[in-house]
């Protein structure tokens, strides 16, 4: 693997003005500045699509990547931007996605979902199995969050089984999240339990990138090849299809 790679962050809240990310343009660029300095090439924006908090539509995604794009246009930045979404599930969700309402992950049929972190197992497990039915492949969004999923690699294997991907956050292996700190979530990124990395950065006031330090961890303490699968491979495939 090259020793200096660009990284693709597939999961982040950087539009402006749409969910719990930046209130202004401005507080967008300084996260996409600080995301080109820690080494990112591409973002795949994924605002929420929650039906009683935040109903980001496709067009307002659009839009926003287009106000962004302008910008970084005229800054000079390396950076592309794609669109997708973090959809939490709900009965009607497989019907917005089939109207093209809601996102999927780079026009393609991913979808990053996401879920109450008390969602009961079984409950989890028929939302998958009801998005592959319809031809979509779940990626279950930073799946460390879910009570019925901690350290049960049994679980995680079902739900692999049921052809559900695995995303799991940067922060989450520099342990940021204090409430995580006690369980074995390295362990589990290196027994392959994690299919994607993405940061959820909101901006730069909350929940800021620290995709960099992570890497450089991966770098020394996870087999090559695994690192290459998960930082570069699995993406391209999603991007590519």
């Amino acid at each position: 693997m090259e020793e200096k790679f660009l990284i693709t962050d597939m999961h982040c809240h950087v539009l402006p003005g749409v969910d719990d990310g930046p209130d202004t343009l401005e507080e967008s660029m300084k996260a996409l500045r600080e995301a080109v300095r820690q080494n990112v090439g591409t973002m795949i924006v994924t605002p929420h699509f929650h039906p009683a908090r935040y109903k980001v539509y496709a067009s307002q995604i659009m839009d926003g990547i287009g106000l962004l794009e302008e910008k970084i246009r005229e800054e000079g930045l390396s950076l592309r931007l794609i669109p997708g979404q973090e959809c939490y599930f709900f009965s009607d969700l497989i019907r917005e996605l089939d109207a093209g309402n809601v996102l999927t992950m780079a026009g393609t049929r991913y979808v990053l979902v996401e879920f109450d972190t008390g969602i009961m197992f079984s409950s989890l497990r028929n939302a998958m199995r009801s998005l592959t039915s319809s031809g979509y492949y779940p990626i279950v969004a930073h799946y460390e969050r879910y009570e019925c999923l901690r350290d049960n690699t049994e679980r995680l294997m079902q739900l692999r089984y049921d052809g559900a991907m695995l995303q799991m956050n940067f922060d989450t292996l520099l342990m940021k999240d204090g409430f995580l700190h006690k369980n074995p979530w390295r362990r589990l990124l290196k027994e392959g339990f994690v299919d994607f990395l993405g940061s959820d950065t909101h901006g730069m006031y909350f929940r800021p990138p620290h995709i960099g330090k992570a890497v450089e961890w991966m770098r020394k303490d996870v087999e090559p090849w695994l690192t290459e699968n998960i930082l570069q491979r699995n993406i391209q495939l999603l991007v590519n299809s």
